[in-house]
């Protein structure tokens, strides 16, 4: 039985997948400081070999669960089925990276962008010729809602809405729901024709916790599951064991 554990630290949360061969047998999220994986391992006594993408910190409190298993730690230095063309590599975000990975899985030797809604928004291009292009980073849905709020004196702090936005609003909260989700929602609108010009045959992939406030309003194209990092992790792990 090959089983592997792959994990992603996020800004804000930390989550496990637990792969049997290209399969997920368990996902979740966890606490780092907490012996959380310790007892991951005494459950799955198969796994012995993982990979980790941190974004938010606790790699260490990790490892110190996971000595009895060979582990990777995701970086730019780590061995990729791509090219990294990053002017400053050692400051690519190794959720970047996972994401680009995913894509590489998906659609191989094809030109795709993968949009991340998360904390921050990024782009990522991965060509036809298998080279990661690095692209524009924006703030993400809540950071946006913070931001007016905290930097105003009557803003409300809000979350993102399922509802049908407006451009003629009747309350508070639904302009600032409308002005955020309707930007972000014109601002990938806008960078996917201006990268569709520039690549031929795209591929888009809309990944991140928050792209759901979103599929209503771009449906032609592919909204990643919440597994997609794991599918790239996993795939980079695989990579690195056949170098």
């Amino acid at each position: 039985m090959n089983e592997v554990l792959t994990i992603d630290i996020g800004n804000t949360k930390a989550k496990y997948a637990v792969f049997n061969d290209k399969n997920i047998v368990e996902t979740n999220y966890f606490e780092p400081e907490n012996d959380d994986l310790k007892r991951l391992l005494e459950k799955y006594p198969d796994i012995n070999k993982g990979i980790i993408s941190s974004v938010g910190g606790k790699i260490d409190e990790c490892l110190n669960q996971l000595k009895t298993i060979k582990m990777l730690v995701l970086s730019n230095e780590t061995k990729l089925p791509f090219s990294l063309t990053y002017k400053e590599k050692s400051k690519i975000g190794a959720d970047r990276l996972a994401l680009v990975a995913a894509a590489y899985a998906e659609k191989p030797h094809q030109n795709s962008l993968v949009i991340d809604i998360g904390t921050c928004i990024t782009y990522d291009i991965l060509t036809a010729d298998d080279r990661h292009l690095g692209g524009p980073i924006s703030p993400g849905m809540k950071l946006r809602f913070k931001a007016m709020h905290e930097h105003t004196a009557l803003l409300p702090l809000c979350e993102p809405t399922l509802n049908e936005l407006n451009i003629i609003c009747d309350d508070t909260v639904e302009c600032l729901q409308s002005g955020v989700q309707l930007g972000v929602l014109h601002e990938i609108k806008e960078f996917i024709e201006l990268y569709s010009l520039k690549f031929n045959d795209l591929n888009v992939f809309i990944s991140g916790g928050d792209n759901i406030f979103l599929q209503n309003q771009l449906k032609n194209y592919t909204f990643a599951s919440s597994n997609f990092m794991f599918n790239g992790l996993r795939l980079i792990l695989e990579y690195n064991d056949n170098q």
